[in-house]
């Protein structure tokens, strides 16, 4: 994958987390110690975080590095002791019912 691409990936979970959120590209960069400007360019894909800057997104955002980073969510505990007890052709179904109910939650 091309690091543009990336960048634009990651810029596009930092949109969308802080539209979650419900703020505004300048309260966000106040969360992050930088210009409105700079962190606007980061959710564009033009500008890439300082690994101090990516910590501060987990702080302030809740956003775990693998997922800013790949778009992978870990799995949690709970999640984890539920899967190990799943046979393999039932966990698309278990992981539909968990997409679901995380749905519902927000």
């Amino acid at each position: 994958m091309v690091m543009e691409e990336i960048l634009v990936q990651i810029g596009n979970r930092l949109y969308k987390r802080r539209k979650e959120m419900k703020l505004t590209q300048e309260k966000m960069a106040e969360r992050l110690g930088m210009s409105a400007a700079f962190y606007g360019a980061v959710e564009r894909g033009r500008k890439r975080l300082s690994i101090e800057k990516m910590l501060l997104v987990y702080e302030q955002m809740g956003m775990n590095p693998d997922y800013l980073l790949a778009g992978e969510r870990p799995m949690d505990k709970i999640t984890m002791e539920l899967f190990k007890d799943c046979p393999e052709e039932k966990r698309p179904v278990l992981e539909q019912i968990l997409s679901d109910l995380t749905e519902l939650c927000r």
